[in-house]
């Protein structure tokens, strides 16, 4: 395994066990207006949990370390990755199975200086034929 790929794993897992650390947490509910009133605290009590602002009760948004957030999309992106390059992965293997025939076979320079042949053969013909008719 090549040294990027084992540092992009690794970098993926400290991401996830940052994620994870974090959404293990409890969360704490709190008012729009409590938390304006309480910008510094209410900053501080998002480094120790999650702090979810909530309007007439219900949850609105959600305060996170910026670390955190950027752990999140980190793993997010990391596991989209992942997931497409499976997709495509699989993508091919249906593409394979599906056709009744092995790939095709890479065309010979033979095979090339033949085709160029006969369109040069095929060229020369047409141009005779539009010269007759004038």
């Amino acid at each position: 395994m090549s040294t990027q790929l084992v540092s992009n794993a690794e970098s993926s897992i400290v991401a996830l066990k940052k994620v994870a650390d974090y959404l293990s947490r409890p969360q704490q509910f709190l008012a729009v207006g409590e938390a304006r009133a309480e910008l510094r605290q209410t900053l501080e009590e998002a480094s120790r949990h999650s702090v979810v602002l909530t309007n007439n009760g219900l949850p609105q948004a959600a305060i996170v370390p910026f670390e955190t957030l950027e752990a999140i999309r980190s793993a997010l992106l990391q596991l989209l990755v992942g997931e497409m390059q499976a997709s495509f992965e699989r993508l091919q293997q249906n593409l394979l199975l599906d056709s009744s025939q092995r790939p095709p076979e890479p065309t010979t320079e033979d095979e090339l200086e033949s085709l160029v042949r006969q369109a040069r053969r095929s060229r020369v013909k047409t141009n005779s034929a539009k010269r007759r008719r004038r």
